[in-house]
């Protein structure tokens, strides 16, 4: 008789969510977990910022829809802050403050709107993948091409977040959250070795280096592209040489490309024409464990397509003086 696969039940994979000073994006959320009534819910909280008129209202009323909100039965844990730390600072805390509590689970920001397939998703694989240190984070978003493919997810070197993820506490516990732990020379190589594409090797480490010389609490630091807590989780992840499980099927939505976001204020191409779509259960596991990059190349050809004449200008020179540097970095 085949092996039975262990599942973790849809109400008991303990949820985090994230949330500042959005109280409708958060009523969205929460109607939205109410199909499934998990059993186990985190709330992390942001405070006001200080100089920012309505902000005190906005957290309350944000705290307020949680609160009355959630009324169905469960265990219910929160931690509200009483002053500002900034989004890049508060969302790896709510996460460490999670895996503090839980070896693993769903993590939701207040923008982020998840299919309820999402649930039994995770509920398998993050039983299936529990031991497997090759894997980091389990997916909903799926912003690729539908294609004809034997399974309903794959692995890949890309970890976008974006709001509604999973992972375990043994992945987060390799979370560096201070990149000058990291020599210059470790950065390269990591870098290097990890992603495929030269020119966008040379420009994060040059980004990297530059952010070391920054202080957290310099304003510079925090208008720089590497100040986004899930950067930090990408090369986290890239040092390890870890791999996202990503759906072949997307499974969530953003609802926060406005003017209150913090950092999604414009639609990414990546995001335009997206919905979420149905997963047949039983699951197709892939047979191995590799970095599928065939979706990433399609997507990558999306991307192009979007930008101007001008624009894809800059971007093939950005691949010939990727080209350049790699043969200048390994022609003797």
């Amino acid at each position: 008789m085949p092996k039975q696969v262990s599942i973790i039940p849809d109400d008991e994979i303990p949820v985090l969510l994230t949330i500042f000073n959005r109280p409708d994006k958060v009523r969205l959320v929460i109607d939205n977990l109410r199909i499934i009534k998990p059993k186990y819910i985190f709330i992390y909280a942001d405070g006001p910022r200080s100089n920012v008129h309505g902000d005190i209202e906005k957290c309350h009323r944000s705290r307020d829809v949680c609160l009355q909100g959630i009324d169905w039965k469960c265990k219910l844990e929160i931690n509200f802050l009483d002053h500002n730390e900034g989004c890049d600072n508060t969302v790896p805390k709510a996460i460490t403050w999670f895996f503090s509590k839980v070896k693993y689970g769903i993590i939701l920001e207040d923008d982020c709107i998840v299919s309820d397939q999402f649930f039994p998703f995770c509920g398998e694989l993050l039983k299936k993948y529990e031991d497997d240190k090759r894997v980091m984070q389990i997916s909903s978003l799926s912003p690729y091409a539908i294609r004809e493919y034997p399974y309903d997810y794959h692995f890949s070197r890309m970890f976008r977040c974006s709001g509604g993820w999973a992972t375990w506490r043994r992945a987060w516990n390799h979370q560096v959250t201070d990149i000058t732990k990291y020599s210059d020379l470790e950065l390269s190589e990591i870098l290097k070795s990890y992603y495929r594409d030269y020119y966008d090797c040379m420009k994060r480490l040059k980004d990297l280096k530059q952010c070391k010389k920054y202080k957290p609490n310099n304003p510079k630091y925090w208008e720089h592209y590497y100040s986004h807590w899930d950067y930090q989780w990408n090369l986290s992840c890239a040092a390890q040489n870890g791999l996202s499980i990503v759906p072949e099927k997307n499974m969530m939505i953003n609802v926060g490309f406005d003017e209150e976001s913090t950092h999604t204020i414009e639609k990414s191409p990546i995001f335009e024409n997206i919905y979420i779509q149905k997963l047949d259960f039983p699951i197709r596991h892939p047979a191995f464990v590799y970095a599928d990059t065939n979706p990433e190349k399609k997507l990558e050809k999306k991307i192009y397509k979007s930008l101007s004449i001008r624009n894809r200008m800059i971007y093939i020179l950005k691949k010939l003086s990727g080209s350049f540097f790699y043969l200048k970095d390994v022609i003797p």
